[in-house]
């Protein structure tokens, strides 16, 4: 591949709102010693991909670019650094951007040859929220069989894969979301049992879980909902943060958390990406056996072609989406 080949592809010319972007061709850079050059099956489509296009995301990207951070297709060239993928392998990537195209670049690290038992569409759909829930849950809190986990926005879509994923591994789990609809979502997705967000929230989550409190709390959200599940964590409780979907950003105080062994610990998908690879790499191999499985398993939207992914976004970006969503090129 030369530094001149173009690429069809969903461009981003201008920051903007998800309607601006239009069908049209960016250029493919040389490949270097390290990278893995894919022709894109499936592509995820997710609120991250929103941020990117408004110059909201915490990496930016300068114009013109794709959005798409996960995809999964077929190696076309590696780099002379590559020795565990080659050519004509399937493969599920981790992107910075450019997933919304034909073809993409990855890092050799980030690609991880897939296992013939894992739908495409699905893995691509899922790839990046399942390995945040994933290491939140086993690396970060570590989860063991039979404790309790208490998964705040758990219709978004790091909330279902924590769901699903929580229940595989032998919990007991308990969804919390801020409606009814995604509450039966959430049960749909194997909650053991589900609460909306509001007044009471600590001693209906008990009630839900025999009268104690839980062992994990898997928070997505912040806000309001942190307030509330923050002195929901039995003794040698883990409560792990990921995001703050909610707009708040969450204290905890401290003589709280030493008085029953408590811990609270924030969790990063980039910090394995730049350094634990060996880390990420053992997450995807638990998350593509999941997913040959079957458990996880939550409503998945397929769009056919680049140029119904603006009108995704758009329903994304107004949270009026429920499950994940994915583009077919």
């Amino acid at each position: 591949m030369t530094a001149y080949e173009t690429v069809d592809a969903l461009v981003c010319s201008a920051h903007g709102e998800p309607a601006g972007l239009s069908l049209g061709s960016l250029a493919l850079r040389a490949l270097k010693d390290n990278e893995v050059e894919i022709e894109v099956e499936a592509a995820g489509i997710s609120y991250v991909d929103v941020l990117m296009v408004r110059n909201l995301h915490q990496n930016k990207h300068a114009t013109p670019f794709a959005a798409g951070m996960e995809v999964v297709g077929r190696v076309r060239s590696v780099g002379s650094g590559v020795s565990h993928v080659k050519p004509d392998d399937r493969v599920a990537s981790l992107l910075y951007d450019g997933g919304h195209a034909r073809r993409a670049i990855a890092a050799a690290s980030e690609t991880f040859l897939l296992p013939a038992a894992c739908d495409p569409v699905r893995t691509a759909a899922w790839l990046s929220v399942a390995l945040t829930a994933e290491i939140a849950l086993t690396d970060r809190a570590a989860l063991t069989a039979g404790e309790a986990v208490l998964v705040g926005g758990a219709a978004g879509g790091v909330g279902l894969c924590a769901v699903q994923l929580a229940h595989w591994h032998g919990a007991r789990v308990i969804a919390a979301a801020s409606d009814e609809a995604r509450c039966d979502l959430a049960r749909q997705a194997g909650a053991d049992a589900a609460l909306v967000y509001g007044d009471g929230f600590r001693e209906r989550c008990q009630g839900l879980n025999g009268g104690r409190d839980v062992n994990v709390i898997i928070d997505p959200v912040g806000g309001a909902f942190a307030e509330a599940a923050a002195n929901l964590l039995d003794w040698d409780g883990r409560y792990v943060v990921i995001g703050f979907a909610g707009g708040g950003i969450p204290s905890f105080a401290a003589n709280r958390l030493l008085v029953k062994n408590r811990a609270v610990l924030g969790m990063v998908l980039g910090f394995y990406r730049w350094q634990r690879p060996a880390v990420l790499a053992a997450a995807a191999e638990r998350v593509f056996h999941a997913l040959a499985d079957g458990a996880l398993d939550a409503p998945v939207t397929v769009v056919q072609g680049l140029a119904g992914v603006p009108a995704v976004m758009e329903e994304i970006a107004g949270r009026r989406f429920l499950g994940k969503a994915v583009v077919v090129p």
